[in-house]
């Protein structure tokens, strides 16, 4: 949809409800800090491409990597602004928007200590005239390092995040667990919370015989083989570990399996050791960064991710759309993308039992398969659909 056409559809809609049109903003902003390109950026860069050109100046700040520009297309309007230097006190924040100036300012938060509270009440008294965020994880307010930094980490977390909600005139939450969190557990005022699912483009990723099939010609695999496929960045919160375990459990149980991890992260190394610790050498494939994760999803015969925390991640609603059954973890928003033996299985994060008899079931039962991938693509198509999703957002950031 282009800009020009979602903006007048927001308009027209508010128009109608209020019976008073407000002044189009002419700009906005896109505040991010990420060192990563992952699911929040491929989020971003959706919506940009949604609402550019028809006169809105759109720019985005990077405070940490530049991860945008060699993505924009050739002849962009839209100005990256890199920084590695993040604005260190309240005037500063003022003083950097006061430079830019926009009519709107948009926080992406990809995790939920992305900017101190300054920011929001910098752009505030700057005199940004509209202000959002919005919200892609919930970081734990637990801890590890002892219980006087847990309980010290936790007062200064709720009053970073409180103090930055009151500055919002909205926020955006991927699931409804992400906003209940914001509200019960961080302040949010429960009316300026709206939940706007992540989405998936149902024409570009859909199911595809041919192409699942070259892959498979390609890689050596056999046409019935069971094949999982795991996006994922390399990271504790991901639980990559405990997929590796469940694998070799499942296979110590006569199940065969192979599993292609795409992602990258810090983890990388530990992971390909514990991989080759347990036995999994040719089961498992560690396939790095992958800009376009199509071929394996149209290749694979389900979707596994193995998370403790999770907002709700893109590339559920991207292997639903392809048609593979997923198996996640009852974290986050997993759930509301994911009903339990409908349209795949949810299980407890952590276990490894249940990881195992994930994959065993799935991979002994093509008809329970078969049938959850036709209501995968089902749901993605009615629930998940990313012009739904975008058009949701530009009606709350450019109202």
């Amino acid at each position: 949809m282009q800009q020009s056409e979602t903006q007048a559809s927001v308009l027209n809609d508010e128009q109608q409800q209020s019976g008073v049109l407000a002044a189009a903003p002419r700009s906005i902003l896109f505040v991010t800090k990420a060192y990563e390109y992952g699911g929040a950026e491929k989020h971003l860069l959706t919506l940009l491409n949604r609402i550019k050109g028809s006169g809105l100046r759109i720019s985005i700040l990077c405070l940490a990597e530049d991860l945008y520009t060699e993505r924009l297309d050739s002849g962009s309007a839209i100005q990256v602004i890199a920084t590695n230097r993040e604005p260190n006190s309240l005037f500063d924040w003022v003083r950097l928007f006061r430079k830019t100036h926009p009519d709107v300012v948009v926080f992406i938060y990809g995790w939920s200590w992305a900017f101190p509270w300054i920011a929001p009440i910098g752009a505030w008294l700057a005199g940004i005239p509209r202000r959002f965020s919005i919200q892609q994880l919930i970081t734990p307010m637990g801890t590890n390092r002892g219980w006087v930094h847990g309980i010290l980490r936790r007062l200064v977390g709720k009053l970073n995040l409180k103090m930055s909600a009151s500055c919002f005139h909205s926020s955006i939450a991927v699931s409804d667990e992400m906003r209940n969190s914001l509200i019960r557990d961080f302040g949010f005022p429960a009316g300026r919370v709206k939940t706007i699912h992540n989405g998936a483009s149902v024409s570009e990723y859909s199911p595809s015989e041919k192409n699942g099939a070259d892959f498979r010609e390609k890689h050596g695999l056999q046409a019935d083989e069971f094949v999982l496929v795991c996006v994922a960045r390399l990271a504790e919160q991901k639980g990559i570990e405990i997929l590796l375990q469940g694998i070799a459990q499942a296979s110590s149980n006569g199940v065969r399996c192979k599993c292609f991890i795409v992602g990258d992260g810090p983890l990388k190394e530990h992971l390909r050791m514990q991989s080759q610790e347990l036995g999994l050498t040719g089961q498992v494939f560690f396939e790095g960064f992958r800009e376009d994760i199509r071929p394996y999803l149209q290749a694979g015969s389900a979707f596994i991710l193995t998370s403790y925390r999770e907002g709700l991640p893109l590339s559920i609603a991207e292997a639903l759309a392809c048609g593979l059954p997923c198996v996640v973890t009852d974290v986050g928003g997993n759930a509301e993308a994911v009903t339990d033996n409908v349209n795949g299985l949810v299980i407890p994060a952590g276990s490894i039992v249940a990881v195992a008899n994930a994959i065993s079931f799935l991979s002994t039962h093509p008809v329970e398969r078969s049938r959850m991938s036709q209501m995968a693509r089902s749901v993605a198509c009615e629930k998940f659909n990313i012009e739904n999703c975008m058009t949701g957002i530009a009606r709350v950031i450019l109202n």
